[in-house]
């Protein structure tokens, strides 16, 4: 029985672990399975599975963080592109396209989420209030990005899905600089519970004003304040 070739098993790992991105199977970012697990459940070595999941980073559809592990940052290659393009954006510029894409995002949630999306919102948000009560920051800025990621998904919209994924990088940016500029504002802010609420209660007004008043947070933390800029 001839030997599968290296490349052949390479780009088939890559098609297995492509699937689940663009399937829906590892949400937009999402932490992927450990290697461990993977290396298991795809029935590879180590080195293939590496080689494979280093091709989806190149790609822009996986990003993997030093510590953390590798995570889903987008479902199609031009998200690649988008990201490098917003990465080098000024950071406000982002925060006032985000309230766009977030603004509309919810309101549609409100209007299409399902009970899955409900549960998966509800489950984040109780994940950054055990992280904001035991003094977790980093977990509380990556649950964070989760929640908003989770409610642009629940809107059922593909192209505003991608058009996100491809800020993630810089959503990130902006989170972690409202809790370093306003902590106070940052870490206390009810926007969450707000816009859990209105898109549970199916209020697609409340959910976008609770939005819009979210991001103008984060637009009011990135300002210097007054007694810096004298």
């Amino acid at each position: 029985m001839r030997a599968v070739p290296r490349s052949a098993l390479i780009e088939g790992t890559i098609d297995r672990l492509k699937s689940q991105i663009v399937s829906g199977g590892w949400p937009m970012g999402s932490k992927i399975p450990v290697e461990d697990e993977l290396v298991e459940e795809l029935g590879v070595s180590r080195g293939t599975l590496r080689q494979a999941v280093q091709a989806l980073v190149y790609v822009g559809l996986l990003e993997t963080a030093q510590g953390r592990g590798t995570f889903v940052r987008g479902t199609h290659e031009v998200d690649a592109v988008l990201s490098r393009y917003m990465a080098d954006a000024e950071l406000r510029h982002v925060l006032e396209t985000r309230r766009g894409l977030e603004v509309e995002a919810a309101g549609l949630a409100a209007e299409r989420r399902g009970r899955a999306d409900l549960d998966r919102l509800a489950a984040v948000y109780e994940r950054q209030k055990a992280a904001h009560r035991d003094g977790r920051a980093g977990e509380f800025d990556r649950a964070a990005v989760e929640f908003h990621t989770a409610v642009v998904e629940a809107s059922g919209n593909p192209v505003l899905i991608r058009l996100y994924g491809s800020l993630l990088g810089s959503v990130r940016d902006s989170v972690r600089v409202g809790g370093v500029r306003r902590p106070r504002e940052h870490y206390g802010d009810p926007g969450h519970a707000r816009v859990l609420e209105a898109i549970d209660g199916g209020d697609p007004r409340a959910a976008r004003e609770a939005a819009a008043e979210h991001v103008a947070t984060f637009l009011t933390a990135l300002a210097p304040d007054a007694e810096d800029a004298r």
